[in-house]
């Protein structure tokens, strides 16, 4: 979980609420001092990373002077991304207890946020609500108004200047992209060329300016990758280019065109911090949302013949077939990666074997990474997959023939439903419930409609196309905004307006 919010810089909103402050981030970080101390830890070291918003060095230094006023030894990393961030604590030799990634992923500029981790992965909303709670009594004990230039920057710089600690500084990403090479290497262990196992190969790269360029130039180059191809490494914060969003129609597009005009082999595309990516096929084909999932899991159940994939609860019917017809299992859960992920660390717990939790925003984990979202693993699981397969073939052919199989809808459609009531979440369940009697009552006139057996998030309603075709609609309470979503898939030209209407 991250928490995020406005910061005071241009945003052509003068009206938006800024809340992320120097000083809100300078209790922030001397509220997670106290929760690593609280567990065990007397003197921790933590490490603070960022993205390359432009709001970064204003609440890096701030956060580093909470740090180090708290009692904790301060690692400044800089640009860095998510992943990398957790890295930095498990990496072998690291004395590094927790670390704070500044961060709003795919959000507007003017966003910003924070991410924690300890040896035990991200910190849980129960966590950070403690933790902020933690950090507005501080803020109110040292009555310091947020906002206010004398009271708020004032302050963080009053403590900076008495405090006598002085951060260390570590080339994180650098030490993350040596792992990550060294697991290509592993991953592909080529037969003539082990340090140069990508030699031949084209990718391209769109990282959108966010922080995902040194995957092009410290990861895939160093391999012999050619990555003339790639756009948008270098980091700027004001994202001028395109969103650096694997969901976003103008990211992947923008891809697609980098692979077609480059000729590559395939493009990857990474969110702002990396812990989400996509991939191009070499022909040009975007493999996100189900497409990603079903590739992923095609590779995972190579390697775990018969494990239950775990994802969130808009993917295709498709793509259960899919699972299925590859030996595995399909386990629909929950929107929010964090819901997919804990499922699925829950059932290994339960003796199930899971090695892959995904969701269709592009959000993955692997059990075998520590139940990390990343995305430049999931990139790196990909070009191994082909590599491989080309060193098995000795053919030229591209991911998507692993995806030969699935069945796509021929229409979907995502419908949002406001709700202005200001008790919207208990107005969302009541529609929840009166829709969820409708079905089972017949649904009105409606033909061919059933609910699906078992719902985790809203109600699933199958829909009997005809001749063997299935559509689909899932009626949801979104995970945090005032609204219902319905989500339809359909089989049939012209199914997604009639199931809407």
């Amino acid at each position: 979980y991250t928490w995020r919010s406005s910061v005071n810089i241009p945003s052509g909103k003068p009206d938006e609420l800024v809340t992320l402050t120097p000083a809100a981030a300078f209790f922030i970080a001397a509220a997670f001092v106290d929760f690593l101390q609280d567990r065990g830890i007397a003197k921790p070291k933590v490490a603070i990373g960022c993205d390359p918003r432009v709001s970064g060095p204003l609440l890096v230094p701030a956060a580093l002077a909470g740090l180090t006023t708290a009692g904790a030894a301060a690692v400044d990393v800089g640009l860095s991304t998510t992943p990398a961030m957790f890295y930095g604590i498990i990496a072998p030799g690291s004395d590094i207890n927790g670390s704070i990634m500044l961060t709003a992923s795919h959000m507007p500029m003017q966003n910003n946020g924070l991410k924690f981790f300890t040896y035990g992965g991200g910190l849980g909303k129960p966590d950070i609500t403690a933790l902020l709670e933690n950090a507005a009594q501080k803020c109110i004990a040292a009555g310091v108004a947020l906002g206010d230039p004398m009271s708020d920057t004032g302050y963080v710089l009053g403590q900076a200047v008495q405090s006598a600690a002085v951060p260390d500084h570590l080339n994180l990403l650098d030490l993350y992209a040596e792992q990550l090479r060294h697991m290509i290497k592993e991953g592909i262990k080529h037969p003539g060329s082990y340090d140069k196992p990508l030699t031949g190969l084209k990718i391209a790269v769109d990282a959108g300016n966010g922080s995902g360029g040194f995957f092009a130039t410290q990861v895939l180059q160093p391999l012999g990758a050619d990555i003339s191809g790639s756009q948008f490494l270098e980091p700027d914060g004001t994202f001028p280019n395109h969103i650096p969003n694997p969901e976003n129609k103008a990211a992947m597009a923008a891809a697609v065109e980098a692979v077609k005009k480059s000729g590559a082999d395939l493009g990857i595309v990474f969110d702002t911090d990396v812990d989400r990516s996509a991939i191009v096929d070499g022909d040009g084909t975007p493999l996100n949302s189900n497409k990603f999932i079903a590739l992923m899991a095609a590779i995972v159940l190579q390697e775990h013949p018969g494990s239950t994939i775990v994802t969130d609860s808009v993917t295709s019917n498709g793509l259960t077939a899919f699972i299925e017809a590859q030996g595995g299992k399909h386990f629909r859960f929950k929107r929010g990666y964090k819901n997919v992920i804990s499922k699925g660390v829950d059932l290994n717990e339960e003796g199930v074997d899971c090695e892959l939790m995904m969701e269709t925003s592009g959000h993955g984990a692997m059990r075998s990474n520590h139940y990390l979202d990343d995305g430049s693993h999931l990139a790196l699981t990909a070009i191994v997959a082909f590599v491989r397969s080309r060193l098995k073939s000795g053919a030229a052919g591209g991911l998507g023939e692993l995806l030969s199989d699935l069945q796509e809808p021929a229409e979907a459609g995502e419908y949002r439903i406001n709700i202005k009531d200001p008790d919207f979440k208990s107005i969302g369940g009541q529609v929840l419930q009166s829709f969820h009697a409708w079905v089972e009552q017949g649904a009105g006139d409606t033909q061919g409609w059933s609910l699906e057996p078992v719902n985790y998030e809203g109600w699933r309603v199958n829909i009997d196309e005809g001749e063997g075709r299935r559509g689909w609609l899932l009626l949801r309470q979104s995970l945090h905004d005032p609204l219902l979503v319905l989500n339809i898939e359909s089989d049939t030209s012209g199914g997604v307006e009639a199931a809407r209407t």
